[in-house]
């Protein structure tokens, strides 16, 4: 008997809850700005976004650098061969190394990423600079000049003076 009214107050409070919703205001967020952020916060995120994105194939090509270093130092022993498919054989420390390369490389990929898209900005804003200059350019007429003899061309004759009596 108690489980139902127990069932009654739960069955009241599923209604009440679903009820809310017809009455609540409509909460669509607005879409971002594109200067509601600094640029450096934009750039730290896609940093971290592309370094933490590299981190699971970088770890798998240094897992499987590592195990073919291993390999090669063994003198091929059938023991050491590289499987990625096999349970881990890695003592702690390895495992931390592999990992700390692993973050390393990451962090160099997007420290790369990170200057590439800088220097990108850098040009954008030193090209709308010049577009954007009283830059005029004159064309050049395009006079034929004639070839110098081997000797050189011969001094001009002097000019006489003219005078404005005459």
């Amino acid at each position: 008997m108690k489980h139902t009214g127990i069932l009654k107050i739960l069955t009241v409070l599923f209604c009440l809850g679903l009820s809310a919703n017809l009455f609540a205001e409509d909460h669509t967020p607005e879409p971002y700005h594109d200067n509601e952020f600094p640029q450096v916060l934009k750039d730290i995120r896609r940093f971290e976004i592309i370094t933490l994105g590299a981190l699971p194939f970088v770890t798998l090509q240094t897992t499987l650098g590592y195990s073919c270093y291993q390999y090669v130092n063994h003198d091929f022993s059938a023991a050491y061969f590289p499987n990625p498919f096999a349970a881990s054989s890695y003592s702690q420390d390895e495992q931390i190394g592999i990992l700390l390369t692993s973050l390393g490389i990451c962090v160099g990929i997007g420290l790369t990423d990170l200057i590439i898209q800088l220097v990108k900005r850098s040009n954008a804003k030193k090209r709308a600079n010049i577009m954007d200059s009283d830059l005029m350019i004159q064309p050049v007429e395009n006079i034929k000049m004639p070839v110098p003899p081997e000797g050189g061309f011969p001094p001009p004759p002097p000019e006489e003076e003219k005078t404005g009596d005459q």
